[in-house]
């Protein structure tokens, strides 16, 4: 991974004393601190542009129709984003806003009933084309956000928790590693195979259980996952499980709605965060009601979240922690807090290790290494920005 300044800058950050600095102000203020006036001015304008989203191929969709997919919407697949497509021009599938199932550069209108609405975080509306009313073809997310979930190194057979998973994009990326490769090797058995199971049965080894804490947001996600995987999934016992409980409700064990799952051999851990680019896109309303306060509570309750995570990850697994924040505090502090407390029974990683050799090719010249993890930034990159840890359990 390449390195670079980031972590002094940061650590230079977190002992600054910025903590009284509220709003737009402050926050140029603090970040032109952390990373350096020019290097700021760079990435704000970076942060400002269109988000360069990449279109994810529905894997559980019939060779054929994915074929159709990609011709109709004019898509290859991505030069280096493991699993994602780019339009055959070279063009981003970008728009402004949210990550979702639809976007204007990549897709054409649906037909009216065709559409699936959906309640993103930053309140635009995206709508989702359907193949056959059912299931949805595309996914359109920031390219890190792929890289982030491929990171976990999840394989066939695993048991997978994405603690905080609205939207679900990261959750569709997370159940195309852990089931498609079995579920098309079962459209393309012979009629002579073995009779499959029964419905409602668990048609493959795996478990993916998808939770949000928050009632609004898991109805998103609900509506993302169901349309993704095949029906049979969704069922009791087939693999792939929503849940909606609050991981920081209490300072005792994980809420039972988890720990019935047994332990789990990855968690990703994508953190609600102060969503910078977000903000940048909002502009001087949304910023100012930014204050470095805020950064410190966020922080406070990613520890939570993680330690959580911590009673539920199986000895020799491994939690990826994820933000897309800039802030030192909800990054490396984060990583480093629960480290202070668990640091026996936990271990930084490189984000090369147990990933495909390719990936961590991908990784090398796009993001900056931390104390911790590794940051990707969109100045650098087309993408992020996004920060990245991989705890494994010792």
């Amino acid at each position: 991974v390449a390195r670079d300044c980031c972590s002094a800058r940061s650590a230079a950050f977190s002992r600054s004393g910025v903590m009284s600095l509220r709003g737009e102000t402050g926050w140029h203020a603090t970040y032109q601190k952390a990373f350096g006036k020019e290097r700021w001015r760079v990435l704000y304008k970076a942060l400002r542009s269109k988000v360069s989203h990449v279109a994810f191929l529905n894997p559980f969709l019939p060779p054929e129709a994915q074929a159709s997919v990609r011709e109709q919407h004019g898509l290859r697949p991505h030069p280096t984003i493991p699993m994602a497509h780019e339009k055959v021009e070279g063009e981003a599938c970008a728009k402004d806003g949210d990550e979702g199932i639809s976007a204007p550069a990549c897709s054409s209108s649906a037909e009216p009933g065709g559409q699936v609405p959906a309640e993103p975080a930053g309140g635009v509306a995206p709508s989702g084309e359907l193949v056959d009313d059912s299931t949805l073809p595309l996914y359109f997310l920031d390219g890190a956000s792929v890289i982030a979930a491929a990171c976990l190194g999840v394989e066939p057979g695993h048991s997978v928790l994405d603690l905080c998973a609205a939207p679900g994009g990261k959750s569709v990326v997370l159940a195309s590693m852990l089931f498609a490769s079995a579920q098309l090797a079962r459209q393309g058995a012979p009629e002579t195979a073995e009779p499959t199971p029964a419905e409602g049965a668990a048609t493959t080894a795996g478990l993916l259980v998808c939770n949000e804490a928050s009632r609004s947001r898991v109805h998103r996600l609900q509506r993302v996952v169901s349309s993704w995987v095949p029906k049979e999934m969704m069922a009791p016992g087939g693999g792939v499980v929503i849940t909606n409980v609050d991981a920081t409700a209490s300072a005792g064990p994980a809420p039972p709605a988890l720990t019935r799952f047994g332990l789990f051999d990855r968690i990703l851990v994508d953190a609600p965060c102060s969503s910078d680019r977000h903000l940048a896109h909002q502009g001087k309303a949304a910023l100012a009601h930014w204050a470095s306060g805020v950064v410190k509570s966020n922080a406070e309750r990613q520890v939570d979240i993680l330690s959580c995570a911590a009673t539920l990850v199986k000895p020799n697994g491994v939690i990826l922690y994820c933000t897309c924040a800039l802030a030192e505090q909800e990054n490396d502090g984060v990583v480093a807090s629960f480290m202070k407390k668990n640091g026996r029974k936990f271990v930084c990683e490189p984000l090369e290790e147990g990933v495909d050799a390719s990936l961590a090719e991908l990784v090398e010249p796009v993001a900056e290494r931390t104390a911790s993890g590794a940051l990707i930034l969109p100045d650098r990159a087309s993408f992020g920005p996004m920060y990245i840890a991989r705890l494994r359990r010792l």
